[in-house]
């Protein structure tokens, strides 16, 4: 279900909306290696019709699920938008969709999650990134894979 509003509707009085956009339809594009969408995004809206343009102000809410850029954790972030605002022209070069007299909001409200997504997330603030004990644990096995050559003693010589 897109996030569309009535024209004539907000002709008379303001609208509130409250309910949620699959995330699906929200950005079924959205493609990342560390987060996905899976999550339905919530909205509670205020919709005002200006004089040729469209107010709208509210909050934004869901849930991403994430792999931490440092350790591959996975976990889930909870991302939110408070002070949702957004003032769209109903023509011109940056006007929102329009189909009749319904206005297309889903655009704005993706732009606005995109946009509070993180570009490297983090499972914490302290997050060391991976365990020292496995990168010793590779070492010493790419060094026991090496064959033995002639060389070798004398690689292990000190002087």
């Amino acid at each position: 279900m897109s996030l569309k509003v009535n024209l004539r509707l907000l002709e008379k009085e303001s609208i509130q909306l409250d309910g949620d956009v699959p995330a699906s339809e929200l950005a079924p594009d959205f493609q990342d290696e560390l987060m996905r969408l899976a999550h339905p995004v919530e909205y509670e809206l205020t919709v005002e019709r200006q004089s040729e343009a469209v107010l709208v102000t509210g909050s934004l809410r869901t849930h991403v699920e994430c792999e931490c850029s440092r350790c591959l954790k996975g976990f889930l972030l909870p991302v939110q938008v408070d002070d949702f605002s957004l003032l769209a022209p109903l023509e011109g070069e940056e006007a929102i969709p329009v189909d009749g007299d319904f206005a297309d909001l889903t655009p704005a409200v993706r732009e606005d999650i995109l946009l509070a997504l993180p570009t490297n997330p983090l499972c914490g603030p302290d997050c060391r990134g991976l365990k020292p004990k496995g990168q010793a644990r590779e070492l010493q096995v790419r060094e026991q894979a090496e064959p033995n050559t002639a060389w070798s003693a004398l690689d292990n010589l000190k002087l």
